[in-house]
């Protein structure tokens, strides 16, 4: 029996684990799940995860209900190498300050903004713009003569931060002038065979939803 993930495939962090799951060629059971509102409670999720949140993960008698921390699971249980997740010491290392990035700065300003439209606010202020963009410079500065965060192969910090970065992107663009390394990474991280369908889709349910509450807050520059 596949692995059930409990989540939203709007939420980001469910994204990430549904890129990384499908990196490792592990299938997993998406039992959908919207938090964000009370109009229906997922009850087995409720047994699992007293704390309500997503993505949970469930394999078999095992349940995380961390982003970080199931991306690690999976590579460590499933991966037949530890190129997703380095066990090198220094390498390793990288792989977390990028995901600590995503966890501390990025992932809190994205939210702040998707709180926003889960509450059926009208207006995004003009500073919660500015951190997303901000977010997106040091992005950039990461990526200085690198194809991916921590050089030149894929990890989970990169399925990570693209998931998230995607979200951000349907709020406030990625400037190809501002932020070239930026640009060039996520459209690297488009390309993989598997991004669509484990990412495109709930992105895509996403801005439909940003559509419906908010309209078109956003410039027409776009990363292509």
């Amino acid at each position: 029996m596949p692995p059930k993930l409990f989540g939203s495939d709007m939420n980001q962090g469910v994204r990430a684990v549904l890129l990384t799951a499908k990196a490792l060629a592990v299938p997993v059971d998406l039992i959908d799940v919207n938090v964000y509102t009370e109009e229906h409670i997922e009850e087995e999720l409720l047994k699992v995860n007293p704390d309500y949140t997503i993505p949970t993960l469930v394999d078999g008698e095992f349940v995380s209900w961390n982003t970080h921390a199931i991306l690690g699971y999976l590579v460590n249980k499933y991966g037949e190498d530890d190129s997703l997740y380095p066990k090198d010491p220094e390498k390793k290392d990288q792989v977390e300050q990028k995901l600590f990035f995503e966890s501390d700065t990025l992932c809190p300003r994205v939210n702040s903004v998707i709180a926003i439209i889960v509450e059926n606010e009208k207006e995004i202020r003009t500073e919660k713009i500015s951190a997303i963009t901000e977010s997106y410079m040091l992005l950039d500065g990461f990526l200085e003569n690198k194809n991916f965060l921590t050089g030149d192969s894929l990890t989970i910090a990169d399925l990570c931060c693209v998931a998230t970065v995607s979200t951000a992107t349907v709020i406030t663009p990625i400037s190809t002038e501002k932020y070239p390394n930026l640009s060039h990474w996520y459209r690297t991280c488009k390309n993989l065979n598997y991004y669509e369908e484990t990412n495109g889709v709930g992105l895509n349910n996403l801005d439909a939803l940003v559509e419906l509450k908010l309209g078109r807050p956003r410039t027409k520059e776009l990363c292509e």
